[in-house]
């Protein structure tokens, strides 16, 4: 059996390439020569052997050893384990002999003299022989393991292949496979100082093999995807007013048998229509997740994965995982507080950074460092149609936000046989840091889908309108201990005999 072991590995998101490298002693010509080191998780199609010029290959097939080939292999190995077990319970039997061997009830030919003699023995004899039976043990506990192992490896599979050798002599080889127990995952930490212009965003990778065996000098590659998670910042959704529409029941009937009946197939109906409501609304998460997942990974200068080669050679024990720096880069950005008082109470540090910087960085987590103190996780989901991205740095307590209804009033427009409603907000802002801070407000105004209803804005403070969603945005810097206050007010007309609903 031509041992090999394993030098490099290429770890993929899912699984990994191994590489193995051993030498084989050839004659000249053909000859059949098996080749050892493969573990129980290997893909057996993904098989490949590599010989040097001089030499070559065919027939190259993966075998499993069979029981006889087995016990062969542990043949050594059982026999030493039986011997020293027989060596320990002729011990163990040894000082139960002379435990029973004290008892001198039976044994009235002795004198006392013989006996004060053995009992005097006693003790030391024990003694030396508990030692010997506890080295004997600890020497088994050894032994145990090292068949374990044995009997582990005398189970794996081997490679078979007929060489030829056009001169007899020493040869390197190398296989290589693909072990599914293996994979990485990238570990992002964003570290930040709001007293710069820039941010460090920082790659990490946590390596984790369960292989069934230790990984050992060996060179790695890492190959990578695009991971994927939610999202963090609280983000608007278009509201859209339309017309409500109340459902019809037909024929039903004023009284009696048949209005009961009808009630019920109408009831019947009502729940048909909200059970598939429900379904539709449930579906709804899954399509997300599934939408979530169907990336088809990271590009990288028409690669389809990005390659990050490590330098050095790494051990990693089986069932354990390391962690690794990869890259670090230095991203400019503009620091600034981002509220959006309608979804949250809170404000959000953020660094806004050009969105090209970002483009591998789809729903990607990352954990926030402030000034080198840890600040929580955040989510990295750039909008790749925009020039900049806010990226999340977690809450700022030292900014607070309100946002306070101050009228909402409905009346009617005879002349035109609408109802109007005016809705009035006030938000507030202020700041508790000892610098001038820049700030972005965020809110939003609804959308008409029908002509028939009508939004007016009355009062907008200036924001930038975003009129296809309705989002609206304020930018203003705060002093130290400054407020400032922000009014937005606007209008919906529809027809009276109907009522509106958001969607």
């Amino acid at each position: 059996m031509v041992e090999t072991k394993l030098t490099a590995a290429a770890v993929y998101r899912s699984g990994c390439i191994v590489r193995r490298s051993g030498k084989v002693s050839l004659q000249k010509g053909t000859q059949t020569v098996r080749i050892g080191g493969l573990t129980a998780g290997i893909d057996e199609s993904t098989l490949r052997l590599f010989v040097p010029a001089g030499v070559s290959g065919s027939n190259v097939q993966v075998e499993h050893p069979t029981r006889d080939e087995q016990r062969e292999a542990l043949k050594e190995l059982t026999a030493k384990v039986a011997a020293l077990q027989g060596r320990i319970e002729s011990r163990e039997k040894i000082a139960a002999l002379w435990e029973a061997n004290a008892d001198f009830s039976q044994k009235e030919s002795l004198s006392v003299g013989e006996m004060a003699a053995y009992l005097e023995k006693l003790p030391e004899r024990l003694e030396a022989l508990s030692s010997e039976i506890a080295a004997l043990k600890e020497e088994k506990t050894v032994l145990d393991k090292e068949y374990a192992d044995a009997k582990k490896k005398a189970a794996l599979p081997y490679v078979t292949a007929e060489l030829s050798a056009q001169e007899a002599g020493e040869y390197p080889i190398e296989i290589s496979c693909r072990e599914q127990q293996a994979f990485w995952n990238p570990v992002y930490e964003i570290h930040a100082d709001s007293e710069t212009d820039s941010l460090d965003l920082r790659l990490r990778a946590k390596i984790f093999q369960r292989s069934g065996e230790d990984w050992s000098g060996v060179k790695l590659t890492l190959f990578t995807g695009n991971p994927s998670v939610s999202g963090t910042i609280p983000e608007m959704d278009p509201v859209h007013l339309r017309i409500y529409e109340p459902p019809v029941y037909k024929n039903r009937a004023a009284g009696g048998a048949r209005f009961g009946a009808m009630m019920k197939t109408a009831r019947a109906d009502e729940m048909v229509v909200e059970e598939c409501e429900a379904m539709e609304d449930a579906a709804a998460p899954m399509m997300a997740m599934n939408a979530v997942y169907a990336g088809s990974g990271t590009a990288s200068k028409g690669e389809t994965m990005t390659e990050y080669a490590l330098s050095g050679s790494w051990d990693i024990r089986d069932g354990r995982e390391i962690i690794c720096d990869i890259r670090t880069d230095a991203l400019p950005c503009r620091y600034h507080a981002v509220a959006v008082p309608k979804l949250s109470d809170e404000a959000y540090l953020a660094a806004e950074v050009a969105t090209s910087l970002l483009e591998d960085m789809q729903d990607t987590p990352a954990a926030v460092y402030l000034k080198g103190a840890f600040a929580g996780n955040v989510v990295l989901e750039p909008d790749m149609t925009k020039d900049n991205y806010d990226l999340s740095l977690g809450v700022d307590e030292t900014v607070k936000v309100k946002r306070e209804q101050k009228k909402k009033y409905t009346s009617n427009v005879l002349l035109k046989g609408q109802k109007k409603t005016e809705y009035e907000y006030e938000i507030t802002v202020s700041s508790r840091k000892d610098k001038t801070i820049s700030v972005t407000v965020c809110d939003q105004l609804p959308i008409s889908d029908e002509k028939t209803i009508v939004i007016e804005p009355l009062e907008l403070s200036g924001a930038e309108r975003e009129e296809e969603k309705g989002f609206l945005r304020w930018t203003f810097d705060l002093a130290p201990g400054e407020t400032k206050n922000v009014k937005l007010a606007w209008t919906v007309a529809w027809p009276k005999d109907k009522r509106t609903e958001e969607v």
